[in-house]
């Protein structure tokens, strides 16, 4: 993201949340943040924050204490805090408002706006990684493929397994230069979990 990364984090109790700098910015790329890591962080919400993205929270303090214990799996993790984790096919994401191009990507515009800009998956079917505008991620419909952009830091792997915890979010509203289309916020895959 041009010098900067998306950071998501869970709190102790379940809230997803989407940790910015002091600014309102996005961390940057070289982040302390990581995988599986422990936080004492004290922030507050962005006040100007726009639908769907309620999960961004301005990050005023940090102190590391530690990591989740390496037996715990993430889903698992997940599941003790009762957050949803969305299965099946990518239809099912996001309250089940995502729109479909032509090309197969996925996305959400004003006339449907889900709760939630950020979310786990778990596919019921193998995604094949593409490179086509980037990497991306292929899920098989039944009406052709969906196509779901990679955006993460760790090295693309050919094929994500059917059953792993994926996570998924929607990007910033964004309209296309030169296009006759609206404001969308697309799909986009940032990772995976737990895999051996």
């Amino acid at each position: 993201m041009k010098g900067k990364c998306c950071v998501g984090g869970i709190t102790e109790k379940g809230r997803l949340v989407r940790l910015l700098t002091i600014k309102g910015e996005n961390q940057p790329e070289n982040t302390e943040f990581a995988i599986r890591q422990i936080w004492n962080l004290e922030f507050y919400k962005k006040k100007d924050t726009r639908a769907p993205h309620c999960e961004d929270v301005l990050v005023q303090s940090k102190n590391l204490i530690g990591n989740l214990d390496s037996t715990l799996k993430v889903v698992d993790f997940i599941k003790q805090r009762n957050i949803v984790i969305w299965q099946g096919c990518p239809d099912n994401l996001f309250e089940g408002l995502l729109q479909w191009t032509n090309s197969g990507s996925a996305y959400i515009n004003k006339i449907a706006i889900p709760t939630q800009s950020a979310g786990f998956w778990i596919s019921d079917r193998n995604l094949t990684k593409n490179e086509f505008n980037g990497i991306r991620y292929n899920y098989p419909a039944a009406d052709g493929w969906r196509s779901i952009k990679y955006i993460g830091f760790e090295p693309p792997i050919a094929i994500i397994p059917a059953g792993t915890l994926i996570r998924v979010s929607l990007a910033r509203w964004w309209q296309s230069p030169g296009e006759n289309t609206e404001e969308r916020c697309y799909l986009q895959l940032s990772g995976w979990y737990d895999l051996e």
